[in-house]
């Protein structure tokens, strides 16, 4: 048969941006893995032969992290494992919740294990008016070994993928016509993944091989036939685009597989390489994919994420709080000691304000004292007068009588004398002469007296009573007064 030449295509590792994981294909015990951080490789580690058992994945998980320098906490999987199968599933036209319940109920009758199933399904090829689903199983024991594997780790397992639905990504590969159906089979190392499609990427059919091209070859071809047959029955279609080898040591096998196949077969047209199902998991939508990780799960690591966010934010508030609590107490025994200071210091200040008061008190009291005797008291007027008076009287007076008294605001004077007595009789032109002058000397300064009444007498029945009563009567000689005759005068007035 003619064979047509062709190139492979080798892809450029083109991982989105937003994705950081740890991704891993075990494929029939054959262990690998790459850290990606942002989109980009970091690392990658093969484990040296083949290990087998779900009980090694958390040994595999700590070992990859270890040597590959992952520094995430999501680990996504890529899995062949003899315990996963594959069924094409006739549903009824339902959606949501519905379908999921239907396909649980399914999974549960169509398990070819007494173990739980877990089960993951995406949709197939259906004519009008039926719906067909590829559905996976696996058993759910296994599954929740791989998820506390990861766990143990302090990592999340979000993906757990078979292998055809990452082999399906290659059916747009393989041309552009929208009827074309293509088979592509996957050396998986003891078995062979198997995807029929259309070149549009609906998936009719995928199903995983009991042994390879590489032990085989015989009997694989036998088995594709039967494959190849099924799909023409069951979909009434032809597979018109060939039979593509994808894996290693494909090439060397493509001339003996033809000889037991009727379909032509050729080499994938893209490139093989070992980390290729591990790369190509994270290229393809998650949400698109049949995930066995339930969605709650899938969502462990953000709310994770949002767990660490609000103790961390829940820590600093308790922090910020107590820290606040501290300072507040701090500040309560600061203000207590200042307050017990300042009522300390209040009690001194009030009993200096009490005996300042007393000291007020008792300075006012002496104040209005003072005010009293140096307001009230009255000028030594009366003696003034009474020193000066022995100057202005002339010498042939002689004063006898002087009342000197404060009346509202004028100083009340009433003098009395009688003429000088001697050897030589005082004339009564001289006694009359002696008042004037005297009159007119306390009319002067200092005194200014103002007199009201002036009576002069030259005999003793003449004498007139004092204006004032309490004259204080002065005499020299009243014994000798009483005996001659005399002359007298009698002053009143008022000075201020």
């Amino acid at each position: 048969m003619l064979q047509l030449a062709h190139a492979q295509k080798t892809r450029t590792v083109s991982v989105p941006t937003n994705i950081s994981t740890l991704s891993v294909s075990w494929l029939n015990n054959q262990f690998k893995c790459i850290a990606v951080q942002r989109g980009v490789v970091e690392g990658s580690w093969e484990h040296p032969g083949e290990i087998e058992g779900t009980q090694h994945f958390e040994e595999l998980i700590r070992e990859g992290v270890k040597q590959t320098g992952y520094r995430g906490t999501t680990v996504s999987l890529v899995l062949m494992h003899p315990r996963l199968s594959q069924q094409l599933l006739e549903t009824p036209p339902l959606r949501g919740p519905a379908l999921t319940k239907f396909v649980q109920t399914q999974a549960s009758q169509q398990k070819l294990f007494e173990a739980e199933a877990a089960f993951a399904f995406q949709p197939a090829f259906s004519a009008p008016g039926s719906q067909r689903l590829v559905l996976h199983l696996f058993p759910r024991i296994l599954l929740d070994q791989l998820v506390q594997a990861a766990q143990k780790n302090d990592l999340f397992l979000t993906s757990v993928l078979p292998a055809t639905a990452v082999l399906q990504s290659q059916l747009p590969e393989f041309g552009v016509e929208k009827e074309g159906i293509a088979v592509l089979a996957a050396n998986m190392g003891r078995s062979t993944t198997v995807i029929i499609g259309r070149n549009d990427g609906q998936l009719l059919l995928a199903r995983t091989l009991n042994g390879s091209w590489s032990t085989d070859a015989a009997r694989l071809a036998v088995d594709l036939s039967r494959t190849i047959l099924f799909v023409n029955q069951q979909y009434g279609v032809a597979v018109n685009k060939g039979l593509w080898l994808f894996g290693p040591n494909a090439k060397e096998h493509i001339t003996e597989l033809q000889r037991h196949v009727q379909v032509p077969v050729k080499l994938s047209l893209v490139e093989y390489s070992p980390l290729y199902w591990a790369t190509e998991a994270l290229r393809q939508p998650l949400g698109q994919l049949p995930n066995f990780i339930s969605l709650e799960l899938q969502k462990a690591p953000q709310r994770r994420a949002l767990l660490k966010f609000t103790t961390a934010a829940t820590i600093l508030t308790v922090g910020a709080s107590l820290g606040a609590a501290i300072w507040c107490q701090y500040q309560i025994r600061v203000e207590r000691a200042n307050l017990a200071s300042l009522q300390a210091q209040q009690g001194k200040l009030q009993s200096r304000h009490l005996e300042l008061q007393r000291l007020e008190e008792e300075l006012l009291r002496k104040k209005g004292m003072a005010h009293l005797v140096a307001d009230n008291r009255i000028a030594p007027v009366p003696n003034w007068f009474l020193a000066s008076l022995g100057e202005f009287t002339p010498p042939d007076l002689v004063v006898t009588n002087l009342l000197v008294r404060r009346e509202a605001e004028l100083w009340k004077v009433a003098l009395g004398g009688v003429a000088q007595a001697g050897v030589h009789p005082v004339t009564p032109a001289a006694f009359q002469g002696a008042v004037a002058q005297l009159k007119a000397k306390l009319a002067g300064a200092p005194f200014h007296l103002r007199l009201n009444d002036v009576s002069v007498t030259n005999s003793p029945a003449a004498t007139k009573a004092p204006l004032f009563s309490g004259w204080s009567t002065r005499s020299a000689n009243p014994a000798r007064a009483k005996e001659l005759p005399v002359s007298t005068f009698n002053l009143e007035g008022s000075m201020r």
